[in-house]
């Protein structure tokens, strides 16, 4: 093999353990309030790779901020491969130029075949994805795969948290009084997107909301054009399950601004405040960066040897989700927290709370149960970030 999984022991690392009758809220809580510096000294060392757009898409940007943040916490280096295109030759390219750049691990925001899969485990390159890439066909060769840490997300269908979403920005449009509206979203089968869409069509029968046009692919430039060209007089919404500039210029474009409103599961770009602002969009969400700590975190256990979370059956770990901001004030707040030095709301304890290297003394169920017990709303909001990413700042 040319690469194992590292079992170094940490001698140093610090011990912080589990108060007892503590609750797994409380548990959360004193990953940041308990006064202690967790440290990654001793791991590391690991190339970890990502294939997603340029940093010029704001989306991206966060990302690479985030995965930054976290490299530097667990002495790692990131290698970015900046995408073009998005056939599944380019996906190839791409995979493949992380692995010959000798990357230890690799993130997959998407995943376009099971022989991608198989070509990582033969090259034994750990790998975590999201769920939109996973399916019957690739559960084939991932379930059973060592180098497969995981899919972050969920399958929940219409219970789901992409589904969820989906709903609460499209019950922003309900809320200013669309009746008909457009969804623009990405390739059917991609089951992020799928669930998104049902949460959109969800808030739309319970609103009394009737969907006139959809576009469903990877080419949303066209999509906006088609939809506004055929439906545009008529329309007053278009939910988005994706990001970019697209839909405001195309509503820009076709005379529309003012006549339809824009919500959007990704925020456009560094012009996302002046939008709202204008009232160019309607909605959005923030802190979405941050499900790329579970991406992180995951290969960051497999690849130094701690305890691995979530590593049963499918692999499926659950995530941090957006919350809906509609207003360029609630948007501004929420970047203030979201970004700069502790991108995607996420204090330094907080991140390595996962690895149980970095903060001992807790079996895997209970790692897991914290886990999912910081991610829950009341726990992750905007008030409670403000809080404690305030706090740590303070305390700098």
């Amino acid at each position: 093999m040319r690469k194992k999984m590292n079992s170094r022991i940490m001698a140093a690392a610090l011990a912080m353990t589990l108060a007892a009758g503590c609750s797994l809220s409380a548990l959360a809580e004193t990953v940041d309030v308990s006064g202690e510096t967790m440290s990654a000294e001793g791991l590391g060392g690991y190339k970890i790779g990502f294939w997603y757009m340029p940093e010029s898409d704001l989306t991206s940007k966060a990302f690479h901020d985030t995965f930054n943040y976290c490299a530097e916490l667990t002495n790692c280096e990131m290698v970015y491969y900046d995408m073009t295109a998005w056939s599944s030759d380019d996906v190839n390219t791409a995979v493949e130029s992380l692995v010959s750049s000798g990357c230890d691990g690799i993130i997959n925001v998407l995943g376009y075949s099971a022989s991608m899969f198989e070509y990582l485990n033969d090259s034994e390159v750990y790998y975590v994805g999201l769920t939109r890439s996973y399916n019957d066909e690739i559960a084939k060769v991932t379930d059973d795969s060592e180098y497969c840490v995981g899919w972050v997300g969920d399958l929940g269908g219409e219970n789901g948290t992409n589904a969820q979403n989906g709903y609460d920005l499209t019950q922003v449009l309900a809320d200013e009084g669309c009746k008909k509206i457009a969804i623009v979203a990405g390739s059917e089968g991609e089951t992020m997107n799928d669930e998104r869409v049902a949460g959109v069509k969800k808030c739309a029968e319970d609103n009394g909301m009737e969907v006139i046009a959809e576009y469903r692919g990877g080419d949303f430039v066209t999509g906006y054009s088609d939809i506004l060209a055929a439906y545009g007089s008529e329309l007053d919404g278009i939910a988005c399950t994706g990001g970019g500039d697209n839909g405001v210029a195309a509503i820009q474009q076709a005379g529309l601004s003012g006549q339809i409103k824009l919500v959007q599961i990704d925020p456009a770009s560094e012009d996302t405040e002046a939008y709202m602002e204008a009232g160019l969009i309607t909605a959005t969400l923030a802190g979405g960066s941050a499900y790329m700590y579970d991406c992180y975190m995951q290969l960051f256990n497999a690849l130094s040897g701690a305890d691995r979370l979530f590593d049963e059956g499918s692999k499926i770990v659950p995530q941090f989700s957006g919350f809906v901001v509609s207003s360029a004030e609630e948007w501004n707040l929420a970047q203030q927290y979201t970004s700069g030095d502790t991108p995607g709301g996420l204090t330094p304890n907080e991140i390595l709370a996962f690895n149980s290297l970095c903060y001992p003394g807790l079996s895997v169920e209970e790692r897991e149960a914290m886990v999912e017990s910081m991610q829950a709303p009341d726990y992750w909001n905007i008030e409670g970030i403000q809080e404690r990413v305030g706090a740590y700042r303070a305390s700098k």
